[in-house]
């Protein structure tokens, strides 16, 4: 099995679940590199693996800790209310799972 996080996988926005095995998946994320190491001075966002895996049965948890991901950026230089973080992170869910549901019925 081709483990290539940047051709293979199921994407929902900037986040990508990867065969790492014939249980296994393996969450990646696409971002542009730090200003540091070998992908210094690299301007296109690629996929980056995190090291946080997953099986079938639990892809809701990889779209929470998404979901929980994104939100947090959101708010990172603003502050938001209860009920509106409420409702984005319930927007932020929505649609990683409408996606995740798609590319695994295949109508990406």
């Amino acid at each position: 099995m081709d483990d290539n996080c940047q051709t293979n996988g199921i994407v929902f926005g900037d986040w990508k679940l990867v065969p790492v095995d014939s249980r296994n998946w393996e969450l990646c994320h696409r971002h542009v590199a730090r200003a540091t190491g070998r992908h210094k001075g690299g301007t296109r966002p690629q996929w980056h693996r995190l090291g946080r895996f997953y099986q079938c049965n639990t892809f809701d948890a990889a779209i929470q800790y998404a979901a929980d991901c994104e939100l947090k950026d959101g708010c990172h230089d603003r502050a938001m209310g209860l009920a509106y973080a409420i409702a984005e992170y319930r927007a932020i869910v929505d649609g990683m799972s409408a996606a995740v549901i798609a590319a695994v019925r295949g109508q990406e």
